[in-house]
């Protein structure tokens, strides 16, 4: 009976759902459940003595044989699993690690082997009468039906929690670049606009102190709503508003327009300050130096099949750019990041200039967010 059970181990599979299950998980990863789980594992293996110890079946007292098999098993899951395996197999060196088992097992066999013929004291005759080499067989196979199961747990405990500690790294470094993207942005935007407040200042104009409480305003917005992972779009659209009229106040000859259904963006959200850097260098891009110039920035939101499309205008200013380097810089790059790692695979960004216009378009697939 023992012998069958051993080998039907061999079968022996960790089912999927269970390790779906938070029991199933902390029955395998957490510490606190390792005494359960490896009762658990030899319960199953020893199962009919087991039952015969309950007196559900009668297979008579527990013999010495039955205590030395079982202390040899220890010996070979616990040597293999706790030393073989991290030391060899972990470690890519599977010719050692299969040679090192093959010896294991086959010194667990031949002491069993010895314990076995010296508790029963059989006769030469019977001894005679025992095919050597099939017994040692029968109980390698045996054996393997203990170690098998034992490795395969081990191993799978292994590839998940390997699997557990790249996703945690993967997210800690998808954190990371956004933070660092984000930290990006809150300098570059404020540096432009003190500037901003600087020239008027230096102007003497009677804007100065509406344009500091509108930087106040953008400000307050950034310390806290920004620093979520998401914002609701209609924030963000105000926020870029503040932001637009803040440079009006410092440009006489610029204007702005924002057109969207509010019906259909009260309910969208995004990362905040997403925009920030393409509105930046579109208010940038599109000074003149002819005051009878008119400078623009104009976008449009929309929203359909659950995408949001963001189209963004701005005339071409007298401002000089470097041959590679049109309409980039610090706003496009870091917009570009972000937008791989918010919805990678799940946005387009298209620039096309024209003689007098840049057109941006940005499109992103709201239900393929991360």
């Amino acid at each position: 009976m023992v012998a069958e059970m051993r080998v039907l181990a061999l079968n022996l599979q960790y089912p999927n759902d269970i390790m779906k299950e938070g029991l199933g998980k902390s029955l395998l990863f957490d510490k606190n459940y390792w005494i359960v789980r490896h009762l658990l594992f030899w319960s199953f293996i020893y199962l009919d003595e087991l039952f015969n110890q309950l007196g559900i079946t009668e297979m008579g007292e527990l013999d010495k044989a039955t205590l030395v098999t079982f202390a040899l098993d220890l010996f070979l899951v616990y040597v293999n699993i706790y030393i073989l395996i991290p030391r060899f197999l972990t470690k890519g060196q599977y010719v050692l690690y299969a040679l090192l088992t093959f010896i294991q097992l086959a010194l667990v066999v031949y002491i069993n082997d010895s314990f076995y013929n010296y508790f029963y004291e059989l006769t030469a005759e019977e001894l005679d009468e025992i095919d050597t080499i099939a017994d040692l067989f029968h109980q390698g196979i045996v054996q393997l039906g203990v170690l098998f199961p034992a490795i395969a747990i081990k191993l799978v405990k292994n590839n998940w929690s390997t699997s557990e500690q790249l996703k945690e790294l993967n997210q800690l470094q998808y954190e990371a670049e956004l933070d660092k993207l984000k930290k990006q942005v809150n300098p570059h935007f404020l540096f432009n606009s003190l500037n901003a407040i600087y020239i008027q200042a230096k102007q003497k104009s009677d804007k100065v102190p509406e344009s500091i409480m509108s930087l106040s305003n953008l400000m307050r917005y950034q310390t806290y709503d920004a620093l979520q992972k998401q914002a609701a779009l209609t924030k963000e659209l105000a926020f870029l508003t503040n932001y637009l009229e803040m440079e009006k106040m410092r440009r006489d000859n610029f204007e702005y327009r924002m057109v969207y259904d509010e019906n259909d963006v009260k309910n969208i959200k995004i990362e905040p300050l997403l925009l920030l850097p393409l509105v930046e260098n579109a208010c940038k891009y599109s000074v003149e130096l002819k005051p009878q110039n008119l400078s623009y920035v104009n976008l449009a939101f929309k929203i359909a099949n659950n995408k949001l499309r963001i189209d963004l205008f701005n005339n071409i200013g007298n401002v000089p750019q470097h041959k590679e380097d049109k309409y980039s810089g610090l706003g496009q790059s870091n917009v570009r990041k972000r937008l791989n790692l918010l919805y990678p695979d799940a946005h387009r960004f298209q620039v096309v200039r024209e003689k007098t216009e840049y057109h941006l378009m940005v499109s992103l697939d709201l239900k393929n967010q991360k």
